[in-house]
């Protein structure tokens, strides 16, 4: 369709010509002619209705019905500009806020200094969004069966506690490219932090495609992930029972559970892919740290990386292991280091039995934020900074791609 606009340049119409015809033309607003700013041009609009106002009230006693209009619109027009502007002050606040508290992380991670969290504790420790996604083989554009595939991930993205500003997240790569069968009453699968990060940019350099070279068989294509299921968890500790008691063994006071409820796909789009890569609806697993300066004994099962790679904790975090192997991932700080080896454990009870004596209440608050954060597959890559012409989402639909 051509504008009324470009038929009069085109046609060289003078502005008399456009009038004679009817034509409705955009003209340059005064302030874009006279280099005023739209601050200045209002407070010149506001005058001239002022002026007008008060000399219709010396001539006829009152102003006219257009003045009363044109004064009632500057007045919706002033507060929706004073809103717009609270808005974008306290935008702008919480992102100097939010850059002044990473920073003061980053100043007590890299001095070792102990945060006011790093402490275990019972109850919701954190909330956010998962993500479950997985990435063919290479060469693989399209994986049909869990055969094809070459890794299973799991990204967290904390909405609550000290990450609840910004973009962080957690990228945890899942052993047996698969979560826990839930229906087992006892599995354990391995799982490593892989990546930890606070800008949302770097997340597409995570999952993307990408080409290398090797010296066997040249050049190789790595198909990008796809996400399979987008919900809301919580890392949740309850506090056992017996906690109270002078003879408890304490050690396995701090449980936590990683919760969660899926918002998409809706339960009625569950396919294979979610069958396979044992996703339920709703579910739990339970989350152990390994200690990294204690080797896996030849477990074949163990994520074993070199020395080097292993999360490098500070010592307020290393003295929590207390010589165990393994210890709750409470505080979750200890998810917070790339390299953390983890364990990965079903949970066979029902979940709010799961969740302690305060179970079906926290049930409810997972259910509730679950329902209030449903969106959209395309919203759901949106979210992430993706697009669906490079991650396709049909697995988000059930259907292997």
């Amino acid at each position: 369709m051509v504008s009324t606009r470009s038929k009069a340049t085109n046609n060289h119409s003078s502005p008399s010509q456009g009038a004679e015809t009817g034509e409705k033309r955009s003209q340059p607003s005064s302030s874009a002619k006279n280099g005023r700013s739209p601050k200045k041009a209002k407070q010149e609009k506001e005058q001239d209705v002022a002026e007008k106002k008060e000399f219709e009230v010396a001539v006829q006693g009152e102003p006219t019905t257009e003045t009363k209009r044109e004064e009632t619109n500057l007045g919706e027009e002033g507060v929706k500009d004073e809103i717009a502007a609270e808005k974008a002050k306290a935008k702008d606040e919480d992102k100097v806020e939010s850059r002044e508290d990473e920073v003061k992380r980053e100043e007590k991670k890299e001095s070792g200094e102990k945060d006011d969290e790093d402490e275990p504790r019972h109850g919701t420790l954190e909330s956010g969004h998962i993500y479950f996604l997985y990435r063919p083989k290479v060469e693989t554009e399209e994986a049909e069966s869990l055969d094809d595939i070459s890794k299973f991930h799991i990204l967290l993205i904390p909405q609550s506690g000290k990450h609840s500003k910004g973009h962080y997240h957690r990228i945890i790569e899942v052993g047996k490219k698969k979560l826990p069968d839930p229906g087992a009453k006892h599995q354990v699968i391995w799982g490593l932090v892989g990546g930890v990060g606070e800008d949302k940019s770097t997340l597409k350099d995570s999952f993307g495609a990408y080409t290398c070279e090797t010296k066997t068989r040249g050049t190789r294509h790595q198909a990008a992930a796809r996400p399979a299921a987008r919900g809301h968890y919580i890392l949740h500790s309850p506090r056992d029972e017996l906690a109270d008691s002078p003879d408890h063994n304490r050690q396995r006071d701090y449980k936590t559970l990683l919760a969660y409820e899926i918002t998409t796909p809706t339960h009625e789009d569950f396919g294979q892919v979610q069958k396979e890569l044992g996703i339920e609806e709703k579910g739990a697993v339970v989350l152990q740290v390994k200690d990294p300066n204690v080797e896996s004994r030849g477990n074949p099962r163990a994520a074993g990386i070199p020395r080097e790679k292993r999360a490098q904790y500070p010592q307020h975090l290393l003295d929590i292991f207390r010589n165990r192997r393994f210890i709750p991932s409470n505080p979750v700080s200890l998810l917070d280091y790339q390299g953390a080896e983890l364990l990965i454990i079903t949970s066979p009870h029902e979940l709010h039995e799961s969740l302690g004596k305060q179970g079906e209440k926290v049930e409810d608050d997972l259910d509730h934020d679950s329902a209030a954060e449903k969106v959209s597959m395309d919203d759901a890559l949106k979210e992430l900074g993706l697009s669906k012409r490079e991650f396709p989402e049909d697995a988000l639909e059930g259907n292997w791609a």
